[in-house]
């Protein structure tokens, strides 16, 4: 079997995004399912090591146009993000500036009791970098073989036969 540089390419893709999701999936993360009644609030906590990227999720179940209040602080109450989600599902990321516990305070402001699922992460974006590079190669090979595929492409028509 003779490897080409199209295959080669398609390869360290492959490889790259596996490498990616591996480590994604290995990271540290909490994962906490709650039912809070009208203005009734919880918490979930984790560490963080500065540089890190972090994300959090939050998903309501049983959605039917209700919000909930987030607010994320470090371990001096220092608010670093914060927000309402009116969405079955939102995720979204901060950067971390300082190591240490960081905490999701998760406020209820729906009429009626309400579930939800928060999970609060790391994606270990330093541990990233190697797979992501790989891919990124992968994709430039990619990109590369195509178009000297296409430069070489000719279509011949005669113009009497274009209507």
């Amino acid at each position: 079997m003779r490897l080409s540089l199209f295959k080669i390419s398609i390869i360290l893709i492959i490889i790259g995004a596996s490498g990616t999701g591996i480590i994604f999936s290995e990271s540290d993360k909490i994962q906490k399912f709650m039912t809070l009644k009208l203005t009734e609030f919880d918490e979930v906590s984790l560490y963080f090591e500065v540089g890190d990227i972090a994300y959090y999720k939050i998903t309501i179940p049983e959605f039917e146009g209700q919000g909930v209040f987030y607010r994320i602080v470090d371990e001096n109450h220092n608010t670093i993000s914060k927000g309402i989600s009116e969405t079955k599902m939102s995720i979204k990321y901060f950067d971390v500036k300082k190591s240490g516990i960081h905490t999701m305070i998760v406020t209820n402001l729906s009429q009626e009791s309400m579930k939800y699922e928060i999970e609060i992460g790391s994606t270990d974006s330093n541990k990233i970098i190697i797979p992501t590079g790989i891919m990124f190669i992968g994709g430039l090979l990619l990109l590369f073989t195509s178009f000297m595929k296409l430069k070489n492409y000719r279509i011949e028509q005669p113009d009497e036969n274009i209507r």
